[in-house]
């Protein structure tokens, strides 16, 4: 099932700080079985102040059986001089935990330790941010836009798996991701991305 649907996005955050906190050292990760993915929900965003323009291409993950899920979030940022964007791009993701309503309520999930990004042509583990920004997600970057652009192109395709590793725990929870965004939010990424200087 595919759909659009609000609140996809985290809270905003100023544009610097989230330009600076897309930082974190690529690594590799051992595949494991995919979990069924019960239901997903895409939504495209365009972030911009004096400081900073950001494209994000939000995806809501939902495993039904385990009573929890992520949210992923493809990001395309470019920070601003004098008003005017300038600079390199930085491209990167982030990942949060997702609660469903109908999980127990004693259960607490366990906050994030890593989260691998696996695809043909683009391999990365975002890690937990580092303070002042610490809020339970984990996040990766890279200022190489020959590697954003894989990155880019396998979120596209839908062409991508996401291994999570939660704290205090030694299994591994895999999210393989199949299906595309709808072509009208594919479209409004794109439209911000093609906006960018450097391109």
């Amino acid at each position: 099932m595919c759909r659009r649907k609000r609140g996809v996005l985290p809270r905003p955050y100023r544009m610097a700080g989230l330009v600076a906190l897309l930082i974190a050292a690529p690594a590799h990760a051992q595949p494991v079985v995919p979990r069924p993915i019960e239901s997903f929900a895409y939504q495209a965003a365009v972030t911009e102040d004096p400081a900073a323009k950001v494209c994000q291409l939000g995806l809501a993950l939902r495993d039904g059986s385990a009573g929890a899920g992520v949210n992923f979030q493809l990001m395309v940022a470019q920070m601003k001089r004098d008003g005017a964007l300038a600079g390199p791009l930085v491209t990167g993701f982030t990942v949060d935990r997702r609660s469903l309503r109908f999980a127990p309520r004693l259960r607490r999930q366990a906050e994030l330790a890593s989260v691998a990004f696996i695809s043909e042509r683009y391999t990365s583990v975002a890690l937990p941010k580092a303070a002042p920004f610490q809020d339970g997600s984990v996040a990766a970057s890279t200022l190489d836009f020959a590697e954003g652009r894989e990155l880019i192109a396998a979120v596209l395709r839908a062409d991508f798996e996401l291994s999570v590793t939660r704290a205090n725990s030694n299994a591994v929870e895999s999210y393989r991701v199949g299906s595309p965004a709808p072509a009208d939010v594919l479209a409004e990424f794109s439209a911000c991305v093609g906006s960018l200087a450097s391109l």
